[in-house]
């Protein structure tokens, strides 16, 4: 008979079994937690898409009454191109409006007061604009005074805020976040 074995077999099965449950359990735990940070990270990416998408519909709402004013003809294609133009834009805005009123309220009111402020000098230059006979050569293309002034401080306003919806900054609440945009004059 030989030598006595170190560890009785009840043992070294205990042991394996052991073993085998924390190699896969820490690899189930490892793929859970991969696909988890996967999903975050793809929802951030659609959330700056959309973020995106409302600033270039800011910025599309402070040029559309320049390209009402440069138009080149009062034909009926040249004013239904700018229609459809401006419809779209209307569509798009709703849209923007919408998914940030889901997915912040916060940042729903900033968007709104961005809209707000910039109202008022939208209207007046795209009535300005369509009262304005077309522009026929090249030096009409230069407006001088027309049009809704220097709008970036609202889209650079938006921007800011935009920054407090990624990272460990999105998980403040939204009272605090709130308290902390009239801080910086993002909210009234």
């Amino acid at each position: 008979m030989g030598p006595a074995p170190l560890t009785s077999p009840e043992t070294a099965s205990t042991s394996v079994i052991t073993i085998l449950a924390l190699v896969l359990g820490s690899s189930v735990v490892a793929g859970a937690l991969g696909h988890i940070l996967t999903g975050l990270r793809a929802g951030a990416t659609v959330r700056r898409d959309r973020y995106a998408a409302a600033v270039k519909v800011l910025v599309a709402r402070i040029e559309y009454p320049y390209r009402i004013r440069r138009r080149t003809s009062d034909d009926p294609e040249v004013l239904s191109t700018l229609a459809i133009t401006g419809h779209d834009l209307q569509e798009t805005l709703a849209e923007s409006r919408a998914w940030i009123a889901t997915e912040s309220t916060v940042l729903s009111e900033v968007f709104d007061n961005c809209l707000t402020n910039l109202d008022a000098a939208f209207k007046q230059a795209c009535s300005d604009a369509w009262n304005a006979t077309p522009v026929t050569v090249a030096a009409e293309m230069n407006l001088g005074g027309f049009g809704v002034g220097n709008q970036q401080h609202i889209v650079t306003t938006m921007e800011r805020a935009l920054g407090y919806r990624f990272g460990l900054r999105r998980l403040i609440p939204a009272f605090v976040l709130r308290r902390t945009f009239r801080r910086l004059q993002l909210l009234p």
